[in-house]
């Protein structure tokens, strides 16, 4: 018994890294998955990625998001910038709303400095019902790096 107590503690002890860098956040009905974004190219622009899902009954969007970080911030349907921005992202009902790199995602731009692996920053995701939520980022190559 004392053995087991002992491997499970240690297995828990080395997994605390992995699961202290994962965050998920809650608001209103939209569940806000792992934020994050690519480290940022001398360029002065990013990409910044956020899963979420709807969980009530009635539809909601992501209307606007702003950050200390970026002079202004858009939401893309891809990497195309030769066409407009979205107005915003309809979240319908129980249906996820993935995000990554060359598909959705919101597109920081007027960085004020680079944006640098492992360092984090705060954005605020604005909902047409739900309201506004502040989230924080991590500088990753990949989600949960």
């Amino acid at each position: 018994m004392l053995r087991r107590r002992l491997i499970l503690g240690l297995a828990g002890t080395l997994a605390l890294p992995l699961r202290a860098r994962a965050h998920s956040y809650t608001h209103g009905d939209i569940a806000i998955g792992h934020a994050w974004a690519l480290p940022s190219e001398v360029s002065g622009e990013g990409q910044a990625f956020v899963p979420m899902v709807n969980n009530g009954e009635e539809a909601d969007e992501l209307v606007a998001a702003r950050s200390p970080v970026a002079t202004q911030i858009e939401l893309r349907r891809n990497n195309r910038y030769d066409d407009p921005p979205l107005s915003s992202f309809v979240l319908e009902p129980g249906r996820p709303l993935p995000m990554r790199p060359t598909a959705r995602h919101l597109r920081l731009m007027g960085l004020k400095g680079p944006l640098v692996l492992d360092q984090r920053f705060p954005v605020i995701l604005d909902f047409l019902n739900a309201g506004e939520i502040e989230v924080e980022f991590h500088i990753e190559t990949t989600p949960g790096d």
